[in-house]
């Protein structure tokens, strides 16, 4: 079996056999996400070297790819300020 890492630092998955997958995190807010799905268990958790919790799913890569997605887009929060339409009329 091919092993592939998707994600990145704060996010990661894996597959570990067929159709069963760990999502790991370093992230206190991505771990209490995760531990709130029904259809997940931690299966790993650290903190010698940092914050750490890898859980287990019952589905596959293209599964855990939507999820990380999902979540990271959740994180990104701009400042920027929204504008109003320019008028033509004046």
């Amino acid at each position: 079996m091919k092993t592939e890492t998707i994600g990145d630092r704060w996010l990661s998955a894996w597959l570990v056999a067929p159709g069963t997958c760990w999502v790991q995190t370093r992230s206190a807010e991505f771990a209490r996400k995760l531990s709130r799905r029904s259809d997940g268990k931690l299966v790993a958790r650290g903190v010698a070297g940092g914050f750490l919790r890898t859980f287990e799913f019952p589905h596959g890569m293209a599964w855990a790819r939507r999820l990380i997605d999902r979540y990271q887009s959740a994180e990104t929060v701009t400042n920027a300020q929204k504008s109003a339409p320019v008028s033509s009329l004046r």
